[in-house]
């Protein structure tokens, strides 16, 4: 993963020719202590690592330590970007641009490598946005799915209820006055049935299905 030696690194954050009083400590992921050469080196410092903090979860030491790496070259690249704008350093004095710029590109690079490394780069987040994609587009066939099911088993419920609503009625109308009453086919009987029986046990049916509805439709919303 390093295209910086460890020695790189420390002699590119190495804040000696600094005069300890200008130095201000701040705090990396993992404990660890860094030391910037400015004010606006520390508020960037503390933002950026609180940006990686919200966008992703870091729980291991190894994670953490890599931010620290990551931040730490991260704020090297700010600075010197910042320099080659200025045409010279924070102090006003100019420095070797060809050399800062060398520095700067294998910053970056090592910047990418360890994005790539932690996934966290421009190429895993579009991995990611477009695993995404793929996993609401294979939910919602799903959920189609599932409606598909639900409008079957209410048209079974529709069709059963019906059939037993038109055996009935064809009773009632096929039987005089002491046959519908001793068979439960009386007008009042085929009323109390759709009330209590056929009403409730489609809306029942509908009602299951709408609970579930409202949670896939939160989850895909």
């Amino acid at each position: 993963m390093a295209e910086l030696s460890e020695e790189e690194l420390l002699a590119l954050l190495d804040t000696a020719a600094v005069e300890p009083d200008a130095l201000i400590a701040v705090e990396g992921a993992s404990g660890t202590e860094f030391h910037v050469i400015s004010e606006e080196e520390g508020r960037w410092f503390k933002s950026t690592l609180d940006r990686y903090h919200k966008q992703y979860d870091f729980d291991n030491i190894a994670d953490l330590q890599d931010l620290d790496r990551l931040t730490a070259l991260e704020l090297l690249s700010y600075r010197y970007a910042a320099w080659l704008i200025r045409e010279s350093d924070y102090e006003g004095n100019v420095f070797d641009e060809k050399a800062v710029r060398e520095h700067k590109d294998k910053v970056d690079k090592e910047i990418r490598n360890i994005k790539a490394h932690m996934g966290i780069g421009r190429k895993s987040r579009v991995e990611s946005e477009q695993q995404s994609v793929a996993d609401y587009i294979t939910d919602l066939l799903n959920r189609a799915k599932e409606f598909g099911v639900h409008r079957d088993e209410q048209i079974a419920k529709a069709t059963d209820l019906f059939n037993e609503l038109k055996t009935q009625v064809g009773l009632h109308n096929r039987s005089d006055e002491e046959e519908r009453k001793h068979l439960h086919v009386e007008l009042g009987d085929i009323f109390d049935w759709i009330e209590t029986v056929a009403i409730p046990e489609y809306d029942k049916l509908d009602d299951d299905f709408r609970k579930n509805q409202k949670l896939w439709i939160r989850d895909i919303g």
